[in-house]
């Protein structure tokens, strides 16, 4: 999310400017990483990073890559270490022979331009090794033409080697960063997926807990729609007029479309939510998701969280984990709330028997033993914003009637000692 921002803060500037600020870094950066080299034959002829530089940025934008920006970046490298020459190292040279000297930096970055364009760059991407092969091949091929027109300087073997050798080491600083270019953008697409993954299973688990509300919902519609055909058939009274008998023969057809509407609404969200589209998931992973989400509720809401985690069980892979994600996810964020501004959380989980046995524990504030046999009843809640409103009190409730679903139970305890902890033993059939 940070690398997202910051590319848009960097977009947004480039809209600003009355100039395009790439061309602009790509002259600026290589210019300066062109200083950092060295002078293998004695004389203004340089073996530096710029060049590399220079390739990258025009790897990573290949809309860059233009005999005009090539010439653009040669001629100010020129001026600038002409500029240096005359007033920074103070040579006894005139004008014209400092040009003379650097002009032949102009000629590199044109020739290298040109290998560039002739290869067509945007197609290099697909073989990182033949890019830079190919970068290698340019760079000597540039050097060569570049060394020929510096003045003081004569063609041997040796000099030969040496720009082979130069070559050779800026195609692997080149080769190196493209490798750790592309492994930190393939942790980002990892990142990205991962989130991705948690929303999915984490609004899954959201509607597989609404379900249950649907499925009550089913079953009272379907009470009610006896009832009122039993009223219409058995209960109205023989001096009840027909047009009576009508309504209430309507009221009870109205109330099975009602059903079949809901059953439709259930069906639909039950194949949003099938587990099968997850395939098996290993437990451990699946309640590390659901902390990491947990901590990022904490981390919006102000609050500094310890994260306590214990495991009895290496690696268990279930299927059908969406009432585990219930459970968990809706005591956790409750245990948060409970948590004024720092607190502790511990998660305590192991399988024995095929049956899991989570302990949910926070250091928030202690629940009465009043409340205990209320909190998992729909509406109650102890919890109320800044502002005064009630929370809606659901979220325990979920908790409850998906435990009765699978056959689950919960029970709450609480421990004093440096800290008051309550806990929540949750123990959930796993076959």
């Amino acid at each position: 999310m940070n690398l997202e921002k910051w590319m848009n803060w960097l977009s947004d500037i480039q809209k600003k400017m009355p100039f395009d600020t790439l061309r602009a870094a790509l002259i600026v950066g290589t210019y300066i990483l062109g200083e950092i080299g060295f002078f293998p034959f004695g004389s203004t002829f340089r073996l530096g990073l710029g060049s590399v530089f220079y390739v990258l940025c025009l790897y990573t934008f290949p809309r860059l890559a233009t005999l005009v920006n090539g010439c653009l970046t040669g001629a100010v490298v020129v001026f600038i270490r002409v500029i240096a020459d005359r007033f920074i190292y103070v040579r006894p040279l005139s004008w014209h022979n400092l040009i003379l000297e650097n002009a032949p930096a102009l000629i590199y970055y044109l020739a290298l331009t040109g290998g560039i364009l002739v290869s067509k760059v945007r197609y290099w991407k697909t073989n990182t090794i033949k890019t830079s092969l190919y970068f290698m091949v340019f760079d000597l091929i540039a050097n060569l033409l570049e060394f020929a027109f510096t003045a003081n300087v004569h063609t041997t073997w040796h000099s030969i080697y040496v720009l082979v050798l130069g070559a050779g080491v800026k195609g692997l600083f080149f080769l190196a960063f493209i490798a750790t270019t592309e492994l930190f953008r393939q942790r980002i697409l990892q990142e990205k997926e991962r989130e991705k993954f948690q929303g999915q299973l984490l609004m899954g688990a959201t509607l597989y807990a609404e379900g249950f509300f649907l499925k009550k919902i089913m079953k009272e519609i379907e009470e009610a729609t006896e009832k009122s055909f039993q009223l219409y058939q058995e209960y109205l009274p023989e001096s009840a007029s027909l047009s009576q008998q009508n309504e209430l023969l309507k009221l009870a057809e109205k109330i099975h479309e009602i059903k079949k509407d809901t059953q439709r609404v259930f069906s639909s969200l039950e194949s949003l939510i099938e587990p099968n589209d997850y395939t098996r998931i290993d437990l451990g992973e699946a309640l590390d998701l659901v902390v990491e989400s947990q901590q990022r509720y904490a981390f919006a809401h102000h609050k500094e969280v310890q994260w306590l985690r214990s495991s009895g069980s290496n690696h268990y892979f279930v299927e059908n984990f969406f009432p585990i994600l219930v459970v968990v996810n809706n005591i956790l964020a409750n245990g948060i709330d409970a948590i004024a501004r720092s607190g502790e959380i511990a998660v305590v989980w192991h399988v024995r028997e095929e049956t899991l046995y989570l302990h949910l524990g926070n250091t928030g504030k202690p629940i009465s033993p009043d409340d205990r046999e209320l909190i998992f009843l729909p509406g109650f809640t102890t919890k109320y914003s800044d502002s005064g409103t009630a929370s809606t009190g659901i979220g325990l409730t979920h908790v409850l009637h998906v435990l009765a679903e699978v056959k689950g139970t919960v029970s709450i305890s609480q421990t004093e000692g440096r800290q008051i902890w309550t806990w929540f033993h949750v123990q959930l059939p796993i076959v």
